[in-house]
């Protein structure tokens, strides 16, 4: 049955709604949106028989109520399946997921085991592989979350970073049909927090994703913020210290020196040259080996030089933090990166957090959520793009 645009408008809001905020009742959904119960009835019914959605079962409400029990209803597992791809300079990374996340297939490939790193002919060559390997799952869609903007017109990454100047995406159509979605990885993370996390249950919030760059995406009353504007989000040149390290952007002080993975490494090579008492030689054969799985061991071990460098990373990351709260409505800031599975440097994180001198008495505390590093994650984060596209704009 063709919808009209209203019908299809209405049904988008429903099932926006039940990703978000599943486990539902019909009757919740009419309250949430405004449409009257016989239509949201209508619009369900259509979802169940398109086994998009299904009834898990009445509420089990402790209190004792008159009347029926409510239905609840929530996404269907296993309705459609797609392609995820994140690009990092680290790896590059592939999974399989279904219409609610859920990871049926994955493939990493680590920069670490190629002698010359990544290229955009492995990128080429891994991604037709894991495509033709897995195409009896019938993907609807291949997302790809980017460490930087779409640039639509050269087909590639908008990023002033040299690493991928010369990736670009118009292969991809030679040996995948369906639609090919692209966005900024942290976008894409903080879309499909929404769409498959349900925590935070919430239209306002944010993430902050601690990388070799550094980004930080935000949801506002349910949408994206600052799609208009491609300076909105990149937080690693939040000035810090007026007086601090030359950016490579022209400024002084940025977040990003340090902050940012590829400056902590960069300050360990430093260290590694200059200083007798390091571990990290202990830890590695050649300075350009250093990763950041290296210097946390190297924190782990006591290394002075290194707990110099990140505890002041996570202090100019608590004070950007801070001052977040002050600019945008985001009742949770998540964070997410590899920094943080050293769990010391979270704790601190906090603590540097709850140190903030409030200007109001009354001001909330700024809730923070860590999100779990995997390298998988963006990958699943590019689903949720598809998601999204295809099925809720």
């Amino acid at each position: 049955m063709k919808l009209t645009k209203i019908q299809r408008k209405r049904q988008k809001k429903v099932l926006t709604l039940i990703y978000t905020q599943s486990p539902i009742s019909r009757i919740d959904i009419s309250k949430k949106t405004g449409i009257t119960p016989a239509i949201v009835s209508d619009i369900t019914s259509e979802l169940i028989k398109g086994k998009l959605i299904e009834e898990i079962g009445e509420e089990n409400d402790r209190e004792v109520k008159s009347g029926r029990k409510k239905i609840l209803l929530t996404i269907s597992s296993k309705h459609s399946f797609y392609v995820g791809i994140e690009l990092s300079e680290k790896f590059f990374s592939f999974v399989i997921c279904d219409n609610k996340g859920e990871i049926f297939e994955k493939e990493v490939i680590l920069s670490s085991k190629y002698r010359d790193g990544l290229s955009t002919e492995l990128f080429y060559e891994a991604c037709k592989s894991f495509i033709t390997k897995f195409k009896h799952y019938d993907p609807k869609a291949i997302g790809m979350a980017l460490p930087g903007h779409f640039y639509e017109e050269k087909q590639g990454i908008q990023t002033n970073n040299p690493f991928w100047e010369y990736f670009v995406f118009d292969q991809l159509p030679e040996y995948f049909c369906g639609p090919i979605y692209f966005s900024n990885n942290v976008e894409c993370m903080a879309i499909s927090e929404r769409l498959f996390n349900n925590i935070p249950n919430d239209d306002n919030y944010s993430i902050l994703h601690v990388g070799r760059g550094m980004f930080c995406s935000s949801i506002y009353n349910g949408q994206l913020y600052g799609l208009t504007n491609v300076v909105i989000g990149e937080i690693g040149h939040v000035i810090v210290h007026p007086d601090g390290e030359l950016c490579e952007c022209g400024k002084r002080g940025c977040l990003q020196t340090y902050a940012s993975e590829s400056w902590i490494i960069k300050k360990s090579q430093l260290l590694y040259d200059n200083s007798t008492v390091t571990y990290l030689r202990q830890l590695c054969s050649e300075r350009n080996q250093l990763s950041i799985e290296i210097i946390l061991k190297a924190y782990q071990l006591g290394d002075e030089g290194i707990i110099n460098i990140l505890h002041n990373a996570i202090k100019y990351l608590a004070v950007t933090i801070n001052n977040l709260g002050m600019i945008i409505d985001s009742r949770y800031i998540i964070i997410h990166g590899q920094l943080f599975t050293e769990t010391q440097l979270y704790a601190l994180l906090q603590k540097y957090i709850e140190q903030n001198i409030t200007l109001l008495s009354t001001e909330k505390k700024q809730n923070i959520l860590l999100k779990d590093y995997r390298e998988t994650n963006g990958a699943v984060a590019a689903v949720g793009l598809c998601i999204n596209r295809m099925l809720l704009s």
